[in-house]
Formats: structure tokens, C-alpha cells, sequence
């Protein structure tokens, strides 16, 4: 049996990718998004692997996965040259570095293919994603317990390395550098594991699956994600469905509604997204008292400025966490906060992306044209590449499930479900553009197409 440079390579990135936080080590002049150390190792790892393409004489191009995938790189690639020769609104490097960021999320599907050779690969991927979830959970459970602190990508100013600690407003994020980005990978994990549990024949893999399922179910509670959290329901509903598993829907089911109820975040988030429900359950629903911030009443005679120094010192310091702007005050209640979200969506990022799409809808503006955050993948794709990126991205997706109809393996069910998932999220969350996200997102799409392809041998 001959040595495999890149099982090594894959089981390093396994690990690094979730578990390194995102610390930065610079800012391209005028971005806003900072390299770092994984742009290092991974620029390093597809290097090596273009030379062993080289040296085989590129036998990927033999793939008619490839075509399909470059084909969605060549429109990404013209919408930008568009943008650069037509537009010339965004900087040129700044335009060359979204656009390599797209290629380098992409390029670790055609590294993950390469580790993969027989269907005895799967374990030992399956064990080290298990390895770095249990460190995702550890570090996860120390932030919300034992105050470890939070490096967070939410704003400019906390993306530059800031360490912060959590508090009242604060949802954990681990090592994801932002609570959307850990439910979402958590709602992916979690079917995944419970997948497995429930496809294994081996008691040792069901026992050891089935306590990571619950593990990533409880850090998915906690992070409060409506999206997520109804994604993975409607995915592990979808996944005993397929399996003909359904004894498992009813207590599934059970342990997402009592997520929900003992939830106090969770809770009150749903009932201010849903609001005709609220009067059936806020009666007997704690809610949490937000820290308020006191005022200062107007006197006649002037304090000294001692007194003044004692008062200021007492006052709740600004929440440490923000979605966007670090200096606009958080939400007083749940219902502030949901609205907030909706309006910033609906209001400004949906029809930003919309606008976008209408200038150019063959080619769009180029990727990142259309700032950082638009919170529905589909329409920044739309905004960004235009139908062109828009369709041929559709297309891989397209494909992977047309070849999940030709060989439907308990596995392939378990993968084509947790992308599913992934597709869920995306309605809410720029899922494809977060780099740990869409690491993780190509590298799971690279063992779905091997699940797929490869024989039955067990050799």
C-alpha cells in the first residue's frame, strides 16, 4: 500500500480549520477582510498539490466533477474582469483578493479528493471531524462557563484580534468568531453524527456517534440560531425519513421543543419572530432581565469630579459582542433585537444585493462588490456573479444530487442531507463566504462525491 502525502494534509486541516481562532496577521490596504495563518498553510497545501497534478499530468481534468466546478469558477472569474475593465468602482486588489478567496475555499474539494482513495478513508475522517468537534465543544463550554475568551469577526474592530468575554448579550461562538457560523456548522455536524449513529452497525461507533449528537445539539441551544436550529429539525426529520428510521422523529422532535422551551434566548428569539404565538407561551416562559444602563439626573449645583469618576465607574459597560456597528447600543429586549435583524436584512442588505443584480444581471458586480454581509447567499449571488455565477453554482449542486439518485448508500443519504442543511442556512447566513464555514462546507462535498463514486470494496 503505497504512501498518501495527503491523508496526513487532510487530517491536519481537519483539525486546524475549526480549532484555530481567527486571529489575523494582516489588513489589505482599503479591505476590511485580514489574512491569515490559514491562507498561509492552505496557499502551501494546494501548492503541493498542483505539483503532484503536474507530475500525474493533471489527471483531476479526467472528472466531469471538475467541469462542472470550473465552469462556476470561469463565471466568477469574468464577473470580476467585468467589474475591473467596466465598473471600476471596487480597487483591483481588492477585487483579485475576493476572488482568490473563492478559489482557495473551493480548492480544498479537489485536496479532500485526493486523500480519499477506498471507503476505509471515511473513518479515519470520521475520526478526526469527531477530534476537532470535542475541541469545538470544549473551548464552546468554556466560554459560556469558565469565561474563555471570544475572538469574534462581527465588526471591523473586533476582526482585529480583540480578545473579548462574554456577557449577558453574548452568544458563544468557540473558535467560529461568530455564533451564526458555529450553529450553522453545528447543525451540519450534529445530523451527521446522528446519522452515523443511526446507519452503524458497530455499537462502539452507534454509542460514541450518539454522544457527540447530543454534545453538538446542546452547543447549537446555546448559541440561539432560529435557522439553524429549525434546519437541523427539519434535516434529522428528513434524515430517519430516509433511513426508515421513524421511531426516532418523536423523540427528535421532543428534544428540539424542549430546547426551545428551557431556552430563554432561544425562546424569546422565537416569540418575537412569531409573534401570534406569544400569548401561549410568555406567560409561563422566564425572561431574562436585560442589564439596563442608568442615567444621570440633571442637578442645579455642579458634583465634583470625584463623585462624577465614583458614578461613571458603577455604570453596566456596552455589551462586549455586536452584530455590526461596536458603537450602537444592543437591543433591550428580544423583540427589539429580532426586529433589528429582519429590518437590516429586508431593509438594506436583501435589496442591496437585489440593486446589485439589476445593474449587471448577467455578470453581477464581482465578488465582495456588495460589502461584507448580505445575509442570504442566493441574492448575494445574484448581486455578485449574476445568473451566470448563479446558475453554474446551482449546477454543482445539480449534479452531486442527480448522481445521489443513481446510488443512494445510507451514507450518501447522510451527506446529501447535511447539505441540505447547509442550503437552509444560506437563506439567512452567508454561509459559502465564512472561510471556516466554506472550508469545512468544499471538504464535505468532496467526501459526499467519493460516498458516491467510489465501489463497495472494503479494500
Amino acid at each position: 500500500m503505497t504512501f498518501n502525502l495527503f491523508r496526513p494534509i487532510l487530517a491536519i486541516l481537519l483539525l486546524f480549520i475549526p480549532l484555530y481562532p481567527k486571529f489575523p496577521l494582516s489588513f489589505a490596504q482599503g479591505a476590511q477582510v485580514a489574512f491569515r495563518l490559514d491562507d498561509i498553510i492552505i496557499a502551501l497545501v494546494f501548492l503541493i498539490y498542483l505539483v503532484n497534478q503536474i507530475k500525474n499530468r493533471f489527471p483531476i481534468l479526467k472528472l466531469k466533477v471538475t467541469w462542472v466546478i470550473l465552469a462556476y469558477l470561469i463565471a466568477i472569474t469574468l464577473s470580476s474582469l467585468n467589474a475591473f475593465l467596466i465598473y471600476q468602482t471596487t480597487p483591483t486588489h481588492i477585487l483579485l483578493l475576493h476572488l482568490l478567496r473563492r478559489f482557495q475555499y473551493i480548492s480544498l474539494f479537489f485536496v479532500t479528493l485526493e486523500a480519499i482513495k477506498t471507503r476505509r478513508d471515511f473513518k479515519f475522517i470520521y475520526l478526526f471531524t469527531c477530534l476537532a468537534f470535542i475541541g469545538v465543544f470544549a473551548y464552546g463550554i468554556g466560554q459560556k462557563y469558565f469565561n474563555l475568551p471570544i475572538i469574534s469577526t462581527m465588526n471591523f474592530e473586533f476582526a482585529k484580534g480583540q480578545l473579548l468575554q462574554m456577557n449577558f448579550w453574548s452568544r458563544i461562538s468557540s473558535t467560529f468568531a461568530g455564533h451564526y457560523d458555529l450553529a450553522a456548522y453545528l447543525s451540519v455536524i450534529s445530523v451527521i453524527f446522528f446519522g452515523v449513529f443511526l446507519s452503524q452497525k458497530n455499537k462502539l461507533y452507534r454509542f460514541f456517534s450518539f454522544i457527540l449528537w447530543l454534545m453538538a445539539f446542546y452547543l447549537l441551544t446555546l448559541t440561539a440560531a432560529r435557522i439553524s436550529t429549525f434546519a437541523y429539525w427539519g434535516g434529522v426529520t428528513l434524515l430517519c425519513l430516509l433511513l426508515k428510521r421513524f421511531f426516532w422523529i418523536i423523540p427528535t422532535s421532543l428534544l428540539v421543543v424542549l430546547s426551545i422551551v428551557s431556552s430563554k434566548d432561544l425562546n424569546q428569539r422565537l416569540l418575537a419572530t412569531i409573534p401570534s404565538i406569544k400569548p401561549y407561551f410568555s406567560q409561563n416562559i422566564a425572561k431574562p432581565t436585560p442589564a439596563t444602563i442608568p442615567t444621570i439626573t440633571p442637578v442645579l449645583t455642579p458634583i465634583p469630579t470625584s463623585k462624577i469618576q465614583d458614578l461613571t465607574s458603577k455604570i453596566s459597560p456596552i455589551p462586549t459582542v455586536f452584530r455590526h456597528k461596536p458603537e450602537e447600543f444592543p437591543p433591550v429586549d428580544a423583540d427589539a433585537g429580532v426586529a433589528r435583524s429582519g429590518e437590516i436584512r429586508f431593509n438594506v442588505e436583501w435589496p442591496r444585493a437585489i440593486t446589485a443584480f439589476n445593474k449587471n444581471k448577467l455578470l453581477g458586480t464581482a465578488p465582495g462588490s456588495i460589502t461584507l454581509a448580505t445575509d442570504n447567499d442566493y441574492l448575494r449571488s445574484l448581486g455578485e456573479t449574476g445568473l451566470l455565477g448563479f446558475v453554474t453554482f446551482c449546477l454543482i449542486f445539480v449534479y452531486f444530487f442527480i448522481n445521489l439518485i443513481k446510488k443512494s448508500t445510507a451514507l450518501n443519504l447522510v451527506f446529501a442531507t447535511a447539505i441540505l442543511i447547509v442550503l437552509v442556512n444560506a437563506i439567512f447566513i452567508d454561509i459559502f463566504e465564512a472561510s471556516k464555514t466554506a472550508y469545512l462546507f468544499w471538504m464535505m462535498m468532496a467526501v459526499f462525491y467519493k460516498s458516491e463514486t467510489l465501489n463497495d470494496s472494503k479494500g
